[in-house]
């Protein structure tokens, strides 16, 4: 975000700092993982709403990058909107760009699931 907002930079410039694991796979995978976390911790605390919500919003999560994985399978274009972002296959998607739009869902799995954390750390 730094890249993109502050230092002007786009394309290849703007890949974060480790550019080369942001390709279209590890961002799927690493979603495929928080989920597959998020499941594997809801049995264990099953009156989390925080975790929860957070499940569920990682499996939209999960939903968007495989829309993403599916037109980069099909395509071999890199960076398509997904569902949301501007272009995207929902209504055109919100005026957002994809990296802020991801930003956004990541702040959002991020912040409750720390919530999460918090409260099973005062009930223990």
């Amino acid at each position: 975000m730094v890249q993109i907002h502050i230092l002007g930079l786009s394309g290849p410039g703007a890949r974060g700092v480790v550019g080369q694991l942001d390709i279209e796979w590890v961002h799927f995978i690493w979603n495929a993982w928080v989920l597959v976390a998020l499941v594997v911790l809801l049995p264990r605390f099953r009156r989390n709403w925080w975790l929860i919500g957070v499940a569920l919003f990682a499996g939209w999560h999960l939903l968007e990058h495989a829309v993403i994985m599916s037109t980069y399978l099909r395509t071999g274009v890199v960076g398509s909107p997904g569902f949301l972002s501007a272009g995207g296959l929902i209504a055109g998607g919100l005026p957002l760009a994809r990296p802020d739009l991801h930003f956004l869902y990541n702040l959002a799995e991020t912040i409750p699931l720390l919530i999460g954390w918090k409260v099973e750390l005062e009930r223990a």
